[in-house]
């Protein structure tokens, strides 16, 4: 994880006060485990190939890359 600040240059962001406070992010992958570290940051779920509408992930990419 460090690597990836120094990559995206978060020290520098959060010196001039910039934290990412307010910003969505969307994961366009093969889902997300429902995990209780999502609990309150899953806002909306959609699968398009199965027309499912509840967080799941039978592949565990998403979750991982979230």
């Amino acid at each position: 994880m460090n690597r990836v600040r120094q990559l995206i240059n978060a020290d520098y962001a959060e010196t001039v006060g910039i934290f990412g406070e307010g910003v969505g992010v969307a994961v366009l992958d093969t889902g997300i485990y429902p995990h209780p570290d999502f609990d309150t940051r899953i806002v909306a779920f959609h699968d398009f190939l199965h027309n499912q509408r509840s967080a799941y992930d039978d592949c565990g990419h998403g979750t991982h890359v979230t």
